[in-house]
């Protein structure tokens, strides 16, 4: 039986783990705020945003599919769906990254080169292929949207045993998934982040009813032992996300839903939008005081300018992934 209860803490995670993203890029430059300023000691851990993006994915994108009665047969529909979703926001945000840096130039505060395109670059970021090479992402957080493509394909083909009555599937295939990790120890391929997408698929296991809260407790316990003996930062961030999917999926506070309804696009645009603020100020001022301002003034401009993108960019992309189903590949 499938549930139909709206799970707000995955909305009010998906908000929060945006604006840790946004805070720790608009704070973490150690030449803009003195050492001990309280955004910038705060924000430091703002990536770990990341992290908690990992683990909603985890339960989210299963999730919807079993709603969907997903088949292998659908993975074409599968991935055109999410294409659909993801790649619009994220190629726009390409194109006002261009633009926005070309417009930088002509400021005469301006201090880097001259304005030039790499379009051997440029052309590598569609299908986030920069990965696998030595040409940067235009954008810090672009390497995450490659993982989670990863992802994608990875859950696309692993769906049916994810869904398999007896536990012994899953503890195989995160089993293997995770064993590779240590042959292509490579962070920029998706194995070495099972845990995260791990921890997500347990909860959607047990949420939907498959798994006891024995099985549940068990695997639980692992994928986060292995989280904690990796990074005990990540686990003590990690840990109330996971708790709060699980315990209280009701979760939720003021402004947690408009923050959720923004957080791709909140986290796709705030390097540009936010950074241009932030780096002019730079030049302006040393005060600490109107340094701490102008990274509070950058992070409300960048979500008023994320609603917009949302509105004009996203919003269109989502209804029009929408309407792509699985109905045409089983009749």
């Amino acid at each position: 039986m499938i549930k139909k209860e709206k799970i707000d803490a995955i909305d009010s995670l998906r908000g929060i783990a945006a604006l840790m993203v946004c805070v720790f890029h608009l704070s973490n430059n150690p030449n803009f705020l003195d050492k001990g300023n309280i955004i910038r000691e705060v924000g430091q851990y703002g990536w770990t945003g990341v992290e908690i993006f990992f683990i909603i994915s985890g339960f989210v994108i299963p999730y919807s599919m079993y709603k969907a009665k997903y088949e292998l047969k659908n993975i074409k529909n599968f991935l055109l769906r999410r294409i659909t979703r993801i790649e619009p926001p994220y190629l726009v945000s390409i194109v006002l990254i261009i633009v926005l840096n070309y417009v930088s130039t002509l400021s005469p505060y301006y201090r880097g080169t001259g304005f030039e395109i790499d379009y051997t670059n440029l052309l590598l970021h569609i299908g986030y292929l920069n990965i696998f090479t030595d040409y940067p992402f235009y954008s810090p957080v672009y390497w995450t949207l490659a993982i989670e493509f990863q992802y994608y394909i990875v859950i696309a083909l692993i769906f049916p045993l994810l869904i398999r009555k007896p536990i012994v599937y899953l503890v195989i295939a995160l089993g293997i998934w995770y064993g590779l990790s240590f042959l292509v120890p490579n962070p920029n391929f998706i194995f070495k982040y099972m845990p995260y997408f791990g921890l997500g698929i347990v909860l959607f296991r047990n949420y939907i009813g498959i798994d006891t809260e024995i099985y549940f407790y068990a695997l639980s316990v692992a994928l986060l032992g292995i989280l904690f003996f990796e990074s005990r930062l990540i686990f003590y961030i990690i840990l109330p996300a996971f708790l709060l999917i699980k315990y209280f999926p009701k979760f939720k506070f003021w402004g947690s839903a408009f923050l959720g309804l923004i957080s791709y696009s909140l986290y796709l645009i705030h390097v540009p939008i936010g950074g241009r603020i932030i780096n002019i100020t730079e030049v302006l001022t040393t005060n600490q005081s109107l340094r701490t301002t102008a990274v509070l003034v950058a992070i409300t401009i960048c979500i008023i300018t994320s609603y917009i993108y949302y509105l004009l960019i996203e919003k269109p992309s989502l209804n029009l992934a929408k309407k792509i189903n699985y109905k045409e590949e089983k009749e």
